[in-house]
């Protein structure tokens, strides 16, 4: 295992409370609160694609939820495929949390305040959905590791998602390779593209195999 230090990591994750806070709650809007600034339907072009990896109905965890909007769109585009999901999060952001359970209130019970780097699951979900900016980059090995090992059941998938921004030009990494350089086997891959061919967001997956 790769060695920390606890004080900087601490002091990263304080920051980034701080900042997703400070960011997600200047807004009513419940797009902002997720930290998108254009359309419903662009979000939706550039989420859907988390789809990819969700063949089957069964629990899904968004590890970083916010408000949970990205939930509970997922529930009913999946619904639209036949497809039924469960919702769980958790989400460093205490107020965050408080908004998504108004949300989907139906998942109350399945909404939990957590810093992931630390969190301890106390059951496995069949699909984990997190992005790369969650942990500090000097920790994504270990991090996957550790979610793959402790949060995915077997036959379940690891989702790892990073976005684009258009407004800023950027856009996403190749998840797949950077996963896959990290020493995981990727077992598929998408993105989401708009009709320019701008790339709005990567997507890879990781299986944990049925033993």
């Amino acid at each position: 295992m790769v060695a920390h230090d606890d004080t900087e990591i601490d002091q990263w994750f304080d920051s980034m409370r701080r900042d997703f806070k400070r960011w997600y709650l200047a807004s009513d809007n419940p797009w902002r609160q997720s930290g998108w600034g254009s359309t419903p339907e662009r979000w939706r072009l550039a989420r859907e694609v988390i789809l990819s990896a969700v063949e089957r109905s069964g629990t899904f965890l968004d590890i970083g939820c916010a408000n949970g909007l990205l939930l509970e769109c997922l529930v009913a585009w999946a619904g639209e495929r036949g497809i039924a999901i469960e919702p769980h999060g958790i989400d460093l952001v205490p107020e965050l949390v408080e908004v998504a359970r108004k949300r989907l209130p139906a998942a109350l019970p399945n909404l939990a305040t957590a810093n992931a780097f630390t969190w301890k699951p106390t059951r496995r979900y069949d699909f984990v959905h997190l992005l790369l900016e969650v942990a500090p980059r000097s920790t994504h090995r270990e991090f996957l590791r550790r979610i793959l090992d402790s949060a995915v059941a077997r036959g379940g998938r690891l989702i790892v998602s990073n976005y684009g921004s258009r407004s800023k030009n950027e856009a996403p990494i190749d998840v797949a390779g950077y996963v896959s350089g990290l020493g995981f086997v990727v077992a598929g891959s998408a993105a989401a593209s708009e009709r320019d061919g701008f790339v709005l967001t990567r997507t890879a997956w990781v299986e944990v195999y049925k033993g």
